[in-house]
């Protein structure tokens, strides 16, 4: 096994030597999760496996990390955990048939991005709306619920034309 660094790399190369790279990125190497709105925090490794198929390089890829997003429940942050693998069939343009019906990843195989493939599947294991697991993890969920519970009952609250029927009435004599 060999680390590798957020770079290029060639798949050719590397899946004739039935290779694996393990990588470790940070947000700052994860241009597309921040244009998803990743924040401070985020974080993921990898395990890329080469090998061959039909002459094209093969790569399972694993990846574990954990993304930071905004919670659409309370705005505040909240951990999205992300495991996600899959075996792809590096091309260099889109084909209709993949050989083996394999998913491609299209890039080029002699100088391919490790931070790009690494991404996408991020990208694909993000849930569509983050949010806290539990509505108690909600940062201000507590003050809510006092809000809540100081407001006014049903029984309190005002009905500005509750006798509206009666003012009518009175008009039309």
């Amino acid at each position: 096994m060999s680390r590798a660094s957020a770079n290029h790399v060639n798949a050719v190369e590397l899946a004739g030597q039935a290779a694996t790279i393990d990588c470790s990125l940070e947000l700052p190497e994860l241009p597309w999760l921040i244009e998803a709105g990743a924040l401070k925090g985020t974080r993921a490794s990898a395990r890329l496996r080469f090998s061959l198929f039909e002459g094209h390089p093969l790569v399972d890829v694993s990846v574990d990390g954990l993304v930071v997003m905004v919670c659409q429940r309370c705005m505040g942050p909240c951990n999205c955990e992300v495991a996600e693998s899959a075996s792809l069939l590096v091309v260099a343009r889109d084909l209709e048939e993949v050989p083996g019906g394999y998913d491609a990843w299209i890039d080029d195989p002699e100088h391919m991005s490790v931070a790009g493939l690494v991404q996408e599947q991020l990208l694909l294991g993000l849930p569509l709306v983050p949010r806290h697991a539990e509505i108690a993890d909600c940062s201000g969920v507590n003050e809510l619920q006092d809000v809540r519970a100081s407001g006014p009952t049903l029984e309190e609250k005002q009905r500005p034309f509750a006798n509206l029927r009666d003012l009518l009435d009175k008009s039309e004599r």
